[in-house]
C-alpha cells in the first residue's frame, strides 16, 4: 500500500472552478484529478529528456 502525504494547495478561483468542472465531467474527485494530472506531468517530463 502506498503511503500518501496530505498537504494544501492554493488555486485562484477561476482555475478551481475549471478543475472542478473537469473532475465532474470525468466522474473523478477533485483530489483524484489533481493527483492524476501531476502524475501525467511527471511521466511526460521523465520521457522528455530535454532538461
Amino acid at each position: 500500500m502506498t503511503h500518501k502525504i496530505q498537504f494544501g494547495l492554493r488555486f485562484d478561483e477561476e482555475t478551481l472552478i475549471e478543475i472542478k468542472k473537469i473532475a465532474e465531467e470525468e466522474n473523478r474527485s477533485l483530489n483524484n484529478l489533481i493527483e492524476y494530472l501531476v502524475k501525467q506531468y511527471i511521466k511526460e517530463k521523465k520521457g522528455d529528456g530535454n532538461d
